[in-house]
This record gives structure tokens, sequence and C-alpha cells, in this order.
């Protein structure tokens, strides 16, 4: 099973900077959830950039058609507050 962040970062992530008792420990089905979690963020992240990145194309005028779109960390960054309002 491929990972967006390896459930290993995410531990250790949760460790360092999450908990201020060293006696917390953190579960399997905790790392699984917090990776589900990041996996479903970073998929719509981009499913909206890509719409929002389409839109944009479709209204430009005298835009010759590409054959890929390209998203960049700005049309990221477009779609970012909605979406943390969102989740």
């Amino acid at each position: 099973m491929h990972h967006i962040v390896p459930q290993d970062t995410i531990a250790r992530v949760l460790e360092t900077c999450s908990f201020e008792s060293e006696d917390t420990r953190i579960t399997e089905s905790t790392v699984n959830l917090v990776d589900k979690y990041l996996e479903m963020f970073v998929r719509e992240a981009v499913l909206r950039s890509l719409e929002n990145k389409e839109q944009e194309v479709k209204q430009e005028e005298n835009n010759p058609l590409r054959e890929a779109t390209v998203l960049t960390h700005k049309d990221l960054e477009r779609v970012l507050g909605v979406l943390l309002l969102d989740m």
C-alpha cells in the first residue's frame, strides 16, 4: 500500500509535536487514521486545484488548449483556505 506520508513519519511527528508527556503512546490505529485523513486531504486539495485551474483556462480568451494541466504551489494556495474550513 502506498502512503502519501510514510507511517513512521506520521508517528514521529505526533510524538514530537503533539504530546507533552513522554509517556503518551500512539497506537497503530491512530497512525492509520491520520494516514487516511492526510490522503483524503491531499486528494481533495489536488482535485480542487485542478478544477480551479481548468476554470481559469476556460475563462482566458485566446488561450490555446494545453495538452496537460500543470499545477503549482500557487494553485494549491488558492484553494487551501476554503479546503481547511471545509475539512
